[in-house]
């Protein structure tokens, strides 16, 4: 056979790969509520929808409930810095979901989301991925919702840079594994960010402030703590039942009560600024250094003799657990957030007795 038609041969079997594994082109769909474009409403645009395709919503005030039952985009069409053209989605029935998602590879991105007051023995939640994977959920502020944004059941999902406020609980991740927490802002809920029965999440870069508890870990594992900002909460960080989490270069400030673990054994805490109250309450055995490192301690009284920025002295969190920072740190490991002067009242365990929470 000559090279020509080799050539002709190999140019044709690409020819038909490409048929075989280039799918239909998707479709962007818009939405305005005032009319104007394929859909005024976001709901019917989904039901509209195929899988794959991008629903591209114009600025306005949409009172729906919206189940998403299909791997599509849902996009804002106004950037996060146009304060007149924003897209406010407002729920339409208070015990409902604002967004249902229980499809995989879903967008979320760039809406003003609130729900309404629900009944006590319901929760509205702004965005609830169920049984969803690889979805992405970002650029939205949520305020007014019973919880923010939930996963119940879902694995590998991104949830980045949303600004989550004034619920019940910010973030909550139930049965849930690998998805990655990043650049929110969670302030004045409940709890900020709340893992139960969760397992190797990631939880990077996030601002929790201003709320009853910044981050709480109840009956979760193996889970990522990193670079978080958690400042004038009661409490910085609990862990109820927690095991084999890891919690490292956090700046933990202006907490009534830094850190609470309770019942909780076999994490590791390290490289954490810590500047409270009260530092820290330890009722487990939990390991407080790597093998280079402690954490920075506000009330650290020990000396620097050798000028290696370990103390000399170890820093006893709860002698009769063994929970000690053999390597406490003498200078901040942020040097760019500011702690103020907190005083504190490490070790007296009893002044928790009666401010012990409740995982809900």
């Amino acid at each position: 056979m000559n090279g020509k038609l080799i050539l002709n041969a190999f140019t044709i079997f690409l020819l038909m790969l490409g048929m075989v594994i280039i799918p239909a082109g998707a479709a962007v769909i818009t939405v305005d509520s005032n009319g104007g474009e394929n859909y005024s409403s976001i709901q019917e645009a989904v039901n509209n929808s195929q899988n794959g395709d991008t629903i591209l919503v114009n600025p306005g005030v949409y009172q729906e409930n919206i189940e998403v039952n299909k791997e599509v985009s849902i996009i804002s069409n106004s950037t996060s810095e146009d304060q007149v053209n924003r897209i406010y989605v407002l729920g339409a029935v208070p015990e409902d979901d604002v967004f249902y998602v229980n499809a995989s590879n879903v967008t979320i991105s760039g809406f003003y989301i609130a729900g309404g007051p629900s009944a006590e023995d319901w929760y509205e939640v702004g965005i609830y991925l169920e049984g969803a994977e690889n979805c992405s959920v970002s650029n939205n502020a949520l305020v007014m919702n019973d919880v923010g944004i939930a996963l119940n059941g879902s694995q590998r999902n991104y949830i980045y840079n949303n600004l989550v406020g004034i619920g019940y609980s910010g973030i909550v991740l139930v049965d849930s594994e690998e998805n990655e927490l990043s650049d929110n802002w969670l302030t004045s809920n409940g709890e900020g960010i709340l893992l139960n029965n969760s397992v190797n999440n990631t939880i990077i870069n996030n601002t929790a402030s201003a709320n009853g508890i910044g981050i709480l870990l109840g009956t979760s594992e193996r889970n990522i703590l990193a670079y978080n900002l958690i400042s004038k909460n009661d409490y910085g960080i609990i862990g109820e039942m927690a095991e084999y989490n890891t919690i490292v270069n956090n700046s933990v400030y202006l907490n009534e009560f830094g850190v609470y673990l309770n019942e909780s054994s076999n994490n590791t805490i390290y490289q954490n600024d810590f500047s409270n109250f009260l530092n820290v309450i330890d009722e487990g055995t939990n390991i407080w250094n790597s093998s280079s490192a402690g954490n920075f301690w506000s009330n650290y009284t020990g000396q620097d003799a050798d000028g290696n920025g370990i103390g000399d002295t170890p820093y006893v969190i709860n002698e009769t657990t063994g929970s000690i920072d053999y390597m406490p740190l003498v200078n901040e490991t942020s040097s760019d957030n500011n702690s103020g002067n907190a005083s504190d009242n490490n070790g007296d365990e009893t002044f928790m007795a009666n401010k012990k929470p409740q995982i809900i």
